[in-house]
């Protein structure tokens, strides 16, 4: 049975990220009003362990490092900056600020810590960028290692601070758990809040160093494959429906499996699960085995789902955040329609077939908790 706990009056303005520690133990979030909070559960309950004024302008994304690296936080801001976050001797410290972008920072995560202290990152200027942590210890030098770039849309910056000022101040309707599903319900045109921006590094290390990302509204998720010993190449396109916009991707943990799991979804409400193959890094640096008979990269879509379509009756449903559980055998999916969805696999005699396996709407379990 889905429970769900609730953090009333978390921030003074409309919260644009929520991200849990590698734990499950530890909530942070940031929102409109320029704060990220930290949450700690006790006793199933949260409460506020730290707040701090985190930039000059909205934080728009969060991520956590493996704990192997201590507790260290990854802020995003409209005010075009990523900082690095250390908590040292029970306070908050600002480590490290990145300043390669030109507009927007969108996005962050950290790979996983087998590829050592690693940060992704994108921002409307229409950059994938990938830093590297030169002293862990510290975490205050970071070296810009790779770039890609995939186009700029117009009107990036200031423009989308006030889209997301006027979100926050006006649209009581927008709260999804991403800031670019939310600027949704105000933007219009081919401005920067009309686009999608996420990131996902692939989980697995023997399939090397991937990225799955989505910059603009072009509708395309780039998988990008990096490597020290050549620059950084896409090796594969998932392309969806025309003039859909993809707001979010996210990369299924293999455990095993000799495919790939990838979910997206899209501003048409749409949840939609690709499988994809491709070489391991084994199989590229085999010299000796003929161009030919080298393994493509490839991908299906396996599942498609317009549950999040529908609000109120009405189409135009947004998905804002797709997430793999720790096994990647379930997904979940949460949208403007107010519902968070899992979907789950089963086997029939027709193969395997994803279904929805349970689903929670805020809204109701908010008039429970008062009942």
């Amino acid at each position: 049975m889905l429970q769900t706990g609730f953090i009333n009056n978390a921030h003074t303005d409309l919260v644009t990220c929520a991200v849990y520690d590698y734990y499950g133990s530890k909530l942070a979030t940031c929102g409109l009003d320029q704060k990220i909070c930290v949450w700690l559960l006790e006793d199933s309950r949260w409460t506020l362990g730290d707040e701090w004024k985190a930039h000059d302008a909205p934080v728009v994304h969060l991520a956590w490092a493996h704990p192997e690296f201590g507790e260290v936080l990854a802020s995003a801001s409209v005010d075009r900056t990523v900082k690095i976050w250390e908590k040292d001797k029970g306070v908050w410290k600002e480590k490290a600020v990145l300043l390669d972008c030109r507009a927007t920072v969108r996005q962050v995560e950290f790979s996983p810590s087998v590829f050592g202290l690693r940060l992704a990152v994108v921002s409307a200027d229409g950059w994938l960028r990938v830093y590297d942590c030169l002293d862990q210890t510290r975490l205050d030098a970071w070296a810009l290692a790779d770039q890609v770039e995939f186009g700029m849309v117009k009107n990036p910056g200031l423009d989308e601070l006030q889209q997301l000022q006027q979100v926050g101040t006006t649209s009581s309707a927008s709260t999804s758990s991403t800031a670019g599903a939310a600027v949704q319900v105000q933007a219009g045109g081919s401005r920067e809040a009309d686009g999608g921006w996420s990131l996902s590094w692939c989980k697995d290390r023997y399939w090397g160093q991937l990225v799955a990302c989505v910059l603009g509204s072009t509708g395309v998720v780039n998988i990008v494959q990096f490597s020290p010993s050549r620059p950084p190449q896409v090796v594969l396109k998932l392309e969806e429906s025309p003039g859909v916009v993809i707001s979010t991707v996210s990369w299924a943990p293999s455990c095993g499996r000799s495919y790939h799991l990838l979910a997206t979804g899209g501003r048409d409400g749409h949840v939609r699960i690709w499988k994809v193959d491709g070489p391991m890094i084994e199989d590229e640096e085999d010299e000796d085995e003929d161009e030919g008979e080298k393994k493509k990269w490839s991908a299906q879509l396996v599942a498609d789902f317009d549950d999040h379509a529908n609000v109120g009756g009405m189409t135009g449903g947004v998905v804002g955040k797709v997430e793999w559980n720790v096994t990647g055998t379930i997904l979940s999916s949460s949208g403007s329609d107010g519902r968070v969805r899992l979907w789950k696999a089963t086997t029939t005699s027709a193969g395997r077939i994803w279904r929805i396996a349970g689903s929670v709407g805020v809204e109701q379990q908010k008039q429970k908790g008062k009942e």
